[in-house]
């Protein structure tokens, strides 16, 4: 989904070493889809969202960049 707002996004993970905690939640959204709950926003809007966040960051005191 990112790679359609972002096409030349690139994902990079490295080997930092093992968890020790090797605990495995497996969450079941069940009870909360009863209650009929919608989430106000698409995945598409929060990865927008982001994008505008990150870019207002972008060269800022606050970047990493």
């Amino acid at each position: 989904m990112i790679k359609k707002h972002l096409p030349k996004f690139v994902f990079l993970e490295a080997p930092i070493g093992e968890d020790p905690d090797k605990r495995d939640y497996i969450v079941s959204n069940a009870r909360i889809a009863a209650t009929g709950f919608k989430p106000e926003w698409s995945l598409d809007r929060g990865i927008q969202e982001l994008i505008k966040g990150y870019t207002i960051l972008r060269n800022t005191l606050y970047s990493n960049v």
